[in-house]
């Protein structure tokens, strides 16, 4: 091979080396614009979703707060601001979802404090109901006195409280900041035969329920049966749970909604 012939060869070798390195810089640029691209749509679907989570939760407090003004006198699925609720359903961007639970169907594990007798009773009625220890209301009322106020009824796991009685327990527990009454339209069978102190009253009262979609007054008084001192027909805290999805990005938030029984007001808090 010629002098010249070489110097060509290596010329050509030159030029397809830097031809290689141009290239392989040009799909890094365009991989890391597509990288950019990409994230930044990831970012503009997260925020999308967690608008729209937060807008679901905003219209049910709307709905509480117009609730207050038109019906006051009682909560219950058929009332318009549980039409606030939404399942799942597919939409261009994604799916969107509200779940709404009346908290106040629940019983105040908070409110086992010793002056609270009448919570102490309602309590040791629901275990019976549930068939588990009267010992067992002692240690969590101990457990209250020493540690409350709970974040959440799981908490007592902590303090020695089996697996197996929560599992029991946790369905008709719940943890709130102030005193507020047992809703009869959003509790189940077992809390309301501890309110009632009967457990055939609360099936009854149950399908009566169910097949009219709330309860009364009329109602109760037609099972000759009166509204409990910690029952109510209302309630003032609500957990929200709303779930957006926007293309690959998943927002789940969880709130608490509690209603001011003075003004209506709807107050929003973080839950576990």
């Amino acid at each position: 091979m010629s002098a010249r012939d070489q110097s060509a060869g290596v010329s050509l070798l030159n030029t397809l080396v830097v031809i290689a390195v141009g290239a392989s810089l040009a799909h890094a640029m365009l991989s890391d614009q597509d990288a950019a691209l990409s994230r930044l749509g990831a970012t503009q679907n997260l925020a999308q979703a967690t608008a729209l989570a937060n807008g679901g939760i905003a219209s049910v407090a709307t709905a509480l707060q117009r609730d207050f003004r038109e019906a006051p006198e009682a909560d219950h699925l058929r009332e318009p601001w549980a039409q606030a609720a939404q399942q799942q359903i597919e939409l261009d961007f994604g799916t969107f979802e509200v779940e709404i639970v009346d908290a106040r169907g629940r019983f105040d594990l908070n409110a086992l404090t010793p002056v609270n007798l009448a919570e102490q009773r309602l309590f040791a009625a629901l275990l019976v109901a549930l068939d588990l220890p009267k010992a067992l209301g002692a240690q969590i009322s101990r457990i209250i006195a020493q540690n409350g106020p709970l974040r959440h009824p799981d908490d007592l796991r902590r303090y020695g409280i089996s697996d197996g009685d929560l599992e029991r327990l946790t369905p008709y527990l719940g943890t709130f900041q102030t005193r507020g009454a047992v809703n009869v339209n959003a509790a189940d069978a077992p809390v309301l035969s501890a309110l009632f102190g009967n457990a055939e009253l609360a099936q009854s009262l149950s399908a009566r329920r169910s097949a009219k979609g709330f309860l009364d007054a009329s109602d109760l008084a037609a099972f000759g049966a009166i509204l409990p001192s910690l029952g109510s027909f209302a309630s003032d805290s609500f957990d929200i749970r709303a779930v957006v999805r926007v293309g690959q990005a998943k927002v789940e938030i969880h709130r608490r909604l509690t209603r001011d029984p003075r003004n209506g007001q709807v107050r929003s808090s973080s839950i576990q």
